[in-house]
């Protein structure tokens, strides 16, 4: 079966129907799909990094019995708005050997500006002597562009 057309006016059968888009309407369709498209062009290039806006202070170390507790706190010095941010903890012995890590999960968002504590718990810390050496860092974290 083969669709066939036929003028209202007329009454002619149509063989050919084409359907364009001419330059006026192409000036008006472009900026609306731009529109369109500018929360996901926000989501992969308007975006804070983690480690470089979010500085960490005052650590310091508790021993409670069995386990070794670092608790610290983290500054968003950007704009951006972080979301599941991980801290990790790593220990090294004198001569600079890996020995262990641990890390943190915040649940929290942390806005521009704000400042957030931290704790991470170690079970079992690292026992040599002298005491390892440690360093707190972030290693990842979100960007909540909207």
């Amino acid at each position: 079966m083969i669709a066939k057309m036929k003028c209202s006016n007329c009454g002619a059968e149509m063989s050919n129907l084409n359907m364009s888009w001419g330059k006026k309407q192409l000036w008006f369709v472009i900026p609306i799909m731009l529109i369109g498209f500018l929360p996901m062009i926000k989501l992969f290039w308007f975006k804070g990094e983690a480690t470089k806006d979010l500085v960490i202070s005052e650590v310091q170390k508790r021993t409670n019995g069995n386990t070794l507790e670092i608790v610290g706190l983290l500054t968003n010095s950007g704009k951006h708005t972080f979301s599941s941010v991980t801290i990790e903890a790593e220990f090294f012995d004198a001569a600079g050997n890996f020995l262990d890590e641990q890390s943190e999960y915040l649940r929290s968002d942390i806005t521009g500006g704000a400042k957030e504590h931290f704790k991470i718990t170690v079970k079992t810390p690292p026992a040599i002597s002298p005491e390892p050496k440690m360093i707190v860092k972030v290693t990842g974290g979100h960007s909540v562009p909207f």
